[in-house]
């Protein structure tokens, strides 16, 4: 099995899963919604098929395991179907075996063809080292966001009445939310300097609202892949779950290029000047001031 495994990394309230989207709107690419099942089942089958095939009684231990996941449920997986996959193609790894997982997704959505498989969880920022370990030849899409408008969509999302099991916590703090922010940020460049810079892409939230095209063709590149007009019209794509729509309901629309700075109507001057204190001097790297 040749196939090239992405990972869509960011910090909460980032854009990820409109970069999800949008990524996913190309024809060779299929990334899933967020479920960290990767990293979940990693010590009970890392050791998968290191010398022959798994037996049957492996792969359905594996699938019944696998229906646990978190979120996993949001996919509709067909069980069935991923038995069939896993029995034919007879992974000869964990790395092969988890790319199939997202490999029948993408059969399910009409995908099947695609070569790059993906997966988006702000959850494996703190597992990097593990997926570089699992995937050495993976590549890594990174977005980053004005701490300052971070702050502001995760305190609306903690004020937000839904019935969604899914709703995220974040802290309940500026302070809090602005260190959570910093400390995810920091992980993510110490991590990038440990691998070779073709191996990823940076961008700014801002920037992709922005010049969407040149910011992605930033990550196709990355990808040995072509920029497709497609990858702008993901709002018609309706890709993410129902459940998760009462915080995401931007990703099922346009690029609205003024969802930023909403800080300066939406936080005191006390309240910026907080947050600054906290991440200033990373988000200066970032370009933000």
């Amino acid at each position: 099995m040749t196939y090239q495994n992405v990972f869509i990394i960011g910090s909460p309230r980032s854009g990820t899963s409109l970069f999800r989207m949008m990524m996913s709107s190309h024809s060779s690419i299929v990334v899933p919604p967020e479920c960290g099942f990767i990293q979940w089942w990693y010590e009970d089958y890392k050791d998968w098929n290191i010398e022959n095939t798994q037996s049957i009684k492996d792969v359905q231990s594996y699938i019944s395991n696998l229906k646990t996941s978190k979120k996993i449920e949001t996919w509709n997986l067909d069980y069935l179907a991923l038995e069939t996959l896993i029995k034919t193609k007879q992974p000869k790894s964990y790395q092969e075996l988890t790319s199939l997982v997202i490999h029948q997704y993408g059969i399910q959505k009409e995908k099947g063809a695609s070569m790059v498989l993906g997966d988006k969880n702000n959850y494996y920022i703190d597992h990097l080292d593990l997926l570089n370990h699992i995937y050495p030849n993976a590549k890594y899409l990174i977005i980053v966001r004005d701490s300052r408008d971070v702050v502001c969509s995760c305190l609306k999302v903690n004020s937000l009445a839904t019935d969604s099991k899914y709703k995220p916590k974040f802290p309940e703090t500026i302070k809090d939310i602005s260190l959570d922010w910093l400390h995810k940020n920091e992980t993510i460049l110490s991590f990038l300097e440990s691998i070779s810079p073709s191996n990823y892409a940076l961008i700014r939230y801002e920037d992709l609202l922005n010049e969407p095209q040149i910011e992605l063709q930033k990550c196709t590149e990355v990808l040995n892949l072509q920029f497709e007009d497609q990858m702008l019209d993901y709002y018609k794509n309706k890709m993410e779950p129902s459940a998760l729509l009462d915080w995401k309901k931007k990703t099922n629309e346009q690029l609205d290029k003024n969802n930023t700075q909403k800080y300066l109507e939406q936080l005191s001057a006390a309240q910026i000047d907080e947050i600054m204190s906290v991440s200033g001097h990373l988000m200066s790297k970032f370009g933000y001031h």
